[in-house]
């Protein structure tokens, strides 16, 4: 049985970033809010097992030295968690965290090239699928590292980061059940042809020794077994059990949904930012929420919701607020988007009037909360999302029956569509009827809806998406070896 073996667990983004207390110099963890990161920290918590992430600093690599052994934590949720951080080669480190992973793999995975312009790939790029490669085998090391005295171990790798370690491992320990877990999306044939040859089929055969393969979504594994068919012409593909057989061994790609932390929501207080409260009053609140990354397209919210009071007298007065949260705004492309969206703000408030649209920027878990239970009506329309966790945290928070605007392809859309209203995040003109239509609706039919989004959110817990994990690489690990 999987759950009676070693569970070792890894993730390239920890939980936790160390820094010096202002106070007393000493260094001290500071939770980051969202994120793979803590999804996979309160994962370890669940387990009870220690996990591998890298460490991202000079105060990270401080730390790290300082607790060869692992670093011991509490989570928001009131886990306690051991976390071991990894010191990579520092210029390693930079590529992929600078180049290979944020801005050319994330581009990949979430459409964020026009292929008109960009991308062009020259030796740059093959450099680093080698940076690539060796960060990879530190993690592959050090899991290895960690089970040696395991008989029987079993590997959790999450993220789109180390999806070249199953190959690594599944060199040395055979016959372990590894998982590969990617939180993102992953793209079409065609999309991820965009790559240079040696990548693209590289990173897909770094992934394929995996006893299973996991995505949030059914869409995802679709796109992934498209390539997978279309990339490798020696892999036999079956599209209806969700496999791929090739050299002798089968692996199983499945839709693993997770929706919310139940600990992490009721461990945390509900705080709006700092005169939020008292601008928004009581009346009607519009509230979009998202990191600063492209993809979670807070400038076309903006717009839609322009067009929506333009449009219906009743909603004269409504107001909108923006909350990010930041994220690796070293992306040019992280900092361009959050320009974009403190313009199309001040566009808002030119045309509409003063200070009828805010923005709010931190990293404060609270004041998400806070907004999220505030809210009249909850607007998530990425462009594409792997999943979208707050989708299926805001309507368990909120408290006046909010309406959700979903767009269409984020992961979460394949549970929650049908208890939203669903949208092209393309498409103005849908999103404005999208929003005035929640801030019109009757308050009986506002009530049941906000009754069935809790119904249809709640079974999707942490603790169900640990289990199915394990449930799943423990039924295709049997099939693997049989």
């Amino acid at each position: 049985m999987v759950t009676e073996r070693r569970i070792h667990l890894a993730s390239k983004r920890a939980a936790v970033s160390y820094a010096p207390d202002p106070d007393t110099g000493e260094l001290r963890p500071w939770l980051a809010p969202g994120g793979t990161g803590n999804v996979v920290a309160e994962q370890a918590g669940v387990l009870d097992v220690s996990w591998i992430a890298s460490a991202d600093t000079e105060d990270d690599r401080r730390a790290a030295r300082e607790n060869p052994e692992g670093l011991s934590l509490s989570l928001g949720s009131g886990r306690r968690i051991r976390v071991k951080l990894l010191h990579h080669d520092r210029h390693t480190f930079d590529v992929v965290q600078n180049f290979f992973t944020a801005e050319l793999l994330w581009a990949a995975n979430n459409h964020g090239w026009d292929a008109w312009t960009t991308p062009t790939f020259d030796r740059e790029a093959y450099r680093a699928m080698d940076c690539f490669g060796e960060f990879t085998g530190d993690f592959a090391d050090a899991l290895l590292k960690s089970s040696a005295d395991a008989a029987d171990p079993v590997y959790l790798v999450h993220d789109y980061q180390l999806i070249g370690v199953p190959q690594r491992l599944r060199a040395q320990r055979p016959q372990a059940p590894v998982l590969m877990f990617v939180h993102i999306p992953w793209p079409s044939p065609d999309f991820w042809r965009v790559l240079p040859k040696p990548i693209r089929v590289g990173l897909l055969e770094g992934m394929l020794p995996a006893t299973t393969v996991g995505f949030f979504a059914d869409r995802w594994c679709r796109n992934f077994l498209d390539c997978v068919s279309d990339l490798l012409p020696d892999a036999e593909v079956d599209r209806e059990r969700g496999t791929v057989r090739r050299h002798g061994a089968v692996t199983r790609v499945r839709a693993l949904p997770l929706g919310y932390s139940p600990l992490t929501i009721a461990g945390r207080a509900h705080r709006l930012p700092e005169g939020i409260a008292a601008w928004a009053g009581e009346g009607p609140l519009v509230v979009h929420s998202g990191r600063t990354d492209p993809i979670k397209n807070a400038e076309r919210a903006v717009r839609a919701f322009v067009l929506a009071v333009r449009s219906d007298h009743r909603l004269r007065g409504a107001r909108m607020l923006v909350r990010m949260n930041p994220n690796r705004l070293y992306v040019r492309a992280n900092a361009e988007y959050v320009r974009r969206v403190r313009a199309a703000v001040a566009e808002a408030n030119a045309e509409l009037g003063a200070d009828s649209v805010r923005w709010h920027c931190d990293n404060e878990v609270e004041h998400t909360l806070g907004c999220f239970a505030r809210a009249d009506l909850l607007v998530f329309n990425s462009t594409v999302d792997g999943q979208n966790l707050s989708a299926f945290e805001a309507p368990l928070v909120n408290g006046r029956d909010a309406e959700v605007v979903l767009s269409e392809t984020c992961g979460a859309a394949e549970l929650l569509g049908p208890v939203c209203r669903t949208v092209n995040p393309f498409d103005l003109v849908e999103q404005a009827e999208a929003i005035a239509g929640a801030l019109t609706a009757p308050a009986a039919q506002r009530a049941e809806a906000a009754r069935r989004r809790r119904a249809a959110a709640e079974p999707w817990t942490l603790e169900a998406w640990v289990r199915s994990q394990l449930d799943a690489v423990e039924a295709d690990h049997r099939v693997r070896r049989g």
